[in-house]
């Protein structure tokens, strides 16, 4: 089994730890047990098996962490699968990075096309933003692995079985978490970073929720500000949720 959402074993959560610049000495992937970490610890070896052995062992940031992962995760696995569904893609209104969905009429998936799309061609009626004169396809693909894949097989709600995980669909949302991470740091939810479905209707519901002035894009009028309205949002939330986790520990 496999998720979009959260890790599901040791290995996976010190991916995340890793991504999110949580400091894990000692720890190193097990070789001889798969999904597991190893920690050495003073005198002996430590066995790790599950994510919450791992926040368990490296505290309350660790924990955090986590939380903070699968909350980006799932709201952006949200908008992925919208995209999906509505025939749509993925558009980030700082930045204009779209992640478009390659997919035949029948609904096989072959991954995403990462590509930028400039704001206005967006939003004036008479542009096909897809188009290659409005869309620039150069920067990279995202192709799927997963065979036979199909746009049905993507479900953020839970894990899911192997041979129906889109490989580049969790790509696209760890490119996108890492990406917002590096703009805006741990705590910014996908939507107050930016992303949101490339309709005009909800780009420009997008732009005027955030403040975005559409003459300026595609950066932010004033990214510190927008990075401390996201960070305040959800830091009662994450906070929530961290302690949450630390009392199942």
């Amino acid at each position: 089994m496999k998720s979009y959402i959260e890790p599901l074993n040791a290995a996976d959560a010190l991916d995340v730890l890793d991504l999110y610049g949580i400091d894990t000495p000692g720890a190193f992937f097990s070789s001889e047990h798969e999904g597991c970490v190893e920690v050495e610890l003073s005198g002996h070896t430590a066995l790790l098996e599950t994510p919450e052995s791992v926040a368990m062992l490296f505290g309350h940031d660790a924990a955090t962490a986590l939380c903070q992962h699968s909350n980006f995760r799932r709201d952006a696995a949200e908008i992925m699968s919208r995209a999906l569904d509505l025939d749509d893609f993925l558009y980030n209104v700082y930045s204009g990075t779209a992640f478009i969905p390659d997919k035949a009429p029948d609904g096989e998936f072959f991954g995403f096309h990462v590509a930028h799309i400039p704001l206005s061609a967006i939003l004036e009626d008479d542009i096909d933003p897809l188009s290659p004169d409005a869309c620039d396809y150069g920067l990279d693909s995202i192709s799927e692995t997963t065979e036979d894949a199909a746009v049905g097989y993507f479900d953020p709600a839970g894990a899911v079985d192997d041979e129906k995980f889109l490989t580049s669909a969790d790509w696209a949302l760890c490119d996108i978490e890492s990406s917002v991470l590096t703009a805006f740091g741990a705590g910014c939810s996908p939507e107050l970073a930016g992303w949101t479905l490339g309709n005009a209707e909800s780009v420009a519901e997008t732009c005027a929720s955030l403040g975005v002035d559409i003459a300026t894009a595609p950066a932010p009028d004033n990214p510190a500000r927008v990075a401390a309205a996201a960070k305040a949002a959800t830091k009662a939330t994450t906070h929530g949720v961290a302690a949450a986790a630390g009392n199942r520990l």
